[in-house]
């Protein structure tokens, strides 16, 4: 393995956090983990479509709390609608919530929300896009009522 090119190693399809990665480092071979390269990567310029995790929470319940693992929340209210909620995020953390069907009925979030307002999405297409800074969320972008 010690005369292996790094061409000939078997690719990998997918880089954890504690995954390690080939680096010269002046004239140095040396080891370092994804998660030090994205810590560490500043002015980055991506090209193309940017596209974020395929995994998507869908709410139909009211009372439901807002899952922060997905970075996309699907709302389809039924005619009685109802208030979900979301949790404390972290520092410039986005979420991106979008009303996708609804029987009549609609959503509101009040906890967690910037300078106690709520946001209602009231009709299929309402939007929301979220990001938690100062200790609360606050919409940024979107189509959904913010009172």
């Amino acid at each position: 393995m010690a005369d292996s090119k790094v061409s000939e190693l078997t690719s990998a399809t997918s880089v954890g956090v504690a995954d390690f990665l080939y680096l010269v480092q002046s004239d140095t071979s040396k080891k370092v983990t994804a998660a030090v390269v994205f810590a560490n990567a500043a002015n980055v310029t991506l090209k193309g479509n940017i596209n974020l995790d395929s995994s998507i929470q869908t709410i139909s319940t009211a009372g439901t709390m807002v899952d922060l693992t997905k970075p996309v929340t699907h709302l389809a209210a039924d005619a009685s609608g109802g208030s979900i909620a979301i949790p404390a995020g972290t520092v410039n953390q986005i979420k991106y919530i979008t009303m996708i069907s609804t029987s009549g009925g609609s959503f509101a979030i009040s906890a967690n929300i910037a300078n106690s307002l709520t946001i209602t999405f009231s009709a299929v297409g309402k939007t929301a896009q979220l990001l938690y800074t100062n200790s609360k969320w606050h919409m940024v972008g979107g189509t959904a009522t913010i009172a």
